[in-house]
């Protein structure tokens, strides 16, 4: 059904080698990254074996003599649900999964930091998570007193960002917090790694670059394995006439029967929200 590709899905107790459409979305102003599967359950097998909060992997890759690139998703069932009305394929099972991100959320710490500084507060609070800390490239100001009581990470985290706001005059409005391949990352940089190339008459299948800065360009090329948000890409369109390095803001992956493509936007910093 999806032509070059080796794919591997396992949720829960489930395992697909092929589905009619799986989705990945990935956004630098957002912390959770989300996954979308679509399953043929015309007898509700599937349906009943498969509950919120199993396990989801997702990994696909271009087989071997295509290319080397390869993605791995993590994460666990957000939903079950019916496709939408006139969709035809009203007796598949859609399932809705959140990242291993989802760690930031539901972690909740009561804290107290006494004159450490605010890199070492920052890797403190991640690691309750249980998740690996990757780079904290955040002004290392010490901090005098710092007190988090029963609040998620994530929100612990944005505590930070205010007080070093506020107090130290910081502006970390385009910051990001990730997950990247090392680990959780809190930086206003771009995720280590190669730049991936979208080209014309290569890999390029359409593009709409930003009327005026401040605002999003959106290009999409043909499946790009292993590209997330934050990681940076060269675009040469050549049609336009335009070369130009960018870091990914947003990027949505699709695997489906109509074809598969890697849309990514880029353009307008943010940081997350």
């Amino acid at each position: 059904m999806i032509e070059g590709l080796n794919i591997r899905c396992n949720i829960g107790p489930v395992e697909l080698l092929r589905s009619p459409l799986i989705e990945l979305v990935y956004k630098r102003r957002a912390v959770l990254t989300r996954a979308l599967v679509q399953i043929p359950d015309s007898e509700g097998a599937v349906r009943t074996a498969l509950a919120v909060g199993q396990t989801m992997k997702i990994r696909f890759g271009y087989r071997a003599g295509s290319g080397s690139l390869w993605h791995e998703w993590q994460g666990t069932v957000e939903g079950l649900d019916q496709p939408d009305k006139g969709s035809q394929a009203p007796d598949a099972l859609m399932v809705r999964g959140s990242g291993l991100e989802k760690a930031l959320m539901t972690t909740v710490v009561t804290e107290s930091f006494y004159g450490e500084t605010a890199q070492s507060v920052a890797k403190r609070l991640l690691s309750r998570t249980g998740l690996p800390v990757g780079a904290v490239d955040i002004p290392g100001d010490v901090l005098p007193h710092q007190v988090f009581s029963r609040v998620p990470v994530a929100r612990a985290i944005k505590q930070l960002e205010t007080t070093l706001k506020r107090a130290y005059g910081h502006d970390l409005s385009k910051y990001a917090l990730w997950l990247g391949a090392n680990g959780l990352m809190w930086s206003d940089g771009p995720e280590p790694g190669e730049v991936y190339l979208i080209e014309t008459a290569h890999n390029l299948l359409d593009h709409t670059p930003p009327l005026k800065a401040g605002e999003m360009g959106t290009v999409v090329s043909v499946l790009l394995p292993g590209l997330t948000a934050s990681r940076m890409v060269k675009i040469r369109d050549k049609r336009r006439g335009i070369v130009a390095l960018e870091r990914a803001e947003e990027v949505k992956h699709v695997l489906g029967a109509g074809g598969n493509s890697t849309t990514v936007l880029y353009g307008k910093q943010v940081g997350w929200g």
